[in-house]
C-alpha cells in the first residue's frame, strides 16, 4: 500500500492518506534556465549601457553571474543588469555590485627558523 503519515496539527494522532506528497521548488518556476539556453545580458550603470553580450554556456543564474564577474572586470559599483532568456521566453531585471578585481597575494613564508636538536638527556 502507497500510504503516507501525517501527523495532525492539533492533537497529533496520525493521519494515514494514500496520496503521495509533491515536492515544490523554492523560487519562480517561471524563471528557468538550461544550458544551451540563448541569454542575452545587459549592463547599464548610470543610466549608461556599459556592456551586452549573449551568451548559450550557462546553465542556472550562479553561472551567469560568475560568467557576467569574469567579462566586467574593469566595471564597479552598482549596475543593473536585464537578462532575456530567448528559449523560454522570459527577461528579468537584477540590480548587483560589482567590485574591482583583487590580485591574490599570498602570504609570504616566514624564514625557516633553525631550531637546535637536543634530547633529553641533554636537560
Amino acid at each position: 500500500m502507497n500510504s503516507t503519515y501525517y501527523t495532525s496539527s492539533t492533537s497529533g494522532t496520525p493521519i494515514y492518506t494514500s496520496r503521495t506528497v509533491r515536492r515544490v521548488a523554492v523560487g519562480r518556476t517561471d524563471s528557468l534556465m538550461s544550458y544551451g539556453d540563448r541569454i542575452s545580458v545587459r549592463v547599464v550603470a548610470g543610466y549608461q549601457r556599459v556592456m551586452e553580450y549573449e551568451t548559450r554556456q550557462v546553465a542556472d543564474m550562479t553561472d551567469l553571474t560568475g560568467d557576467l564577474r569574469r567579462r566586467a572586470k574593469g566595471i564597479t559599483g552598482l549596475v543593473v543588469i536585464y537578462i532575456r532568456n530567448h528559449d523560454r521566453g522570459w527577461t528579468r531585471e537584477r540590480r548587483i555590485m560589482l567590485y574591482p578585481q583583487r590580485r591574490h597575494n599570498p602570504a609570504k613564508r616566514p624564514e625557516a627558523v633553525q631550531v637546535p636538536m637536543f634530547f633529553p638527556w641533554e636537560l
